[in-house]
C-alpha cells in the first residue's frame, strides 16, 4: 500500500495576551464607544441588548459605525477613528471571538 501524506490546512492559534487591561472601573459618568461596522448584524443584536444595561449603570453611550478602509474613504474612517477613540473612556469594538 502507499503512503499519503495528509496536510492540516488549520492555521495554529495566534499567542494570546492574557492581560484583559486595565479594570474599567464604575461605568456611572463615563463614555462608553460602541465600535460597528455594516458587515457585522449579530454583532448589533448583541449591542442591542448591552447599551441599555450600560445606559443603566449611568454611562453615556455613543455608536460609531466603521466605514471603507481604502481610497478617501478610508482616510475618512481613519480620521473618525482617532477622534470616536479620543472621546470615549472605553471602547467596546467588538467581541474577540
Amino acid at each position: 500500500m502507499a503512503k499519503i501524506t495528509i496536510l492540516d490546512p488549520v492555521a495554529p492559534p495566534p499567542d494570546v495576551d492574557p492581560d484583559p487591561g486595565p479594570v474599567a472601573g464604575k461605568l456611572a459618568g463615563k463614555v462608553i464607544g460602541l465600535r460597528l461596522d455594516t458587515a457585522w448584524k449579530s454583532y448589533e443584536w448583541v449591542l442591542e441588548i448591552w447599551e441599555p444595561k450600560l445606559v443603566a449603570k449611568g454611562a453615556k453611550v455613543v455608536r460609531w459605525v466603521a466605514g471603507n478602509r481604502v481610497s478617501d474613504g478610508g482616510e475618512r474612517t481613519s480620521s473618525e477613528l482617532k477622534r470616536f477613540a479620543a472621546d470615549v473612556d472605553i471602547g467596546i469594538v467588538g467581541l474577540g471571538n
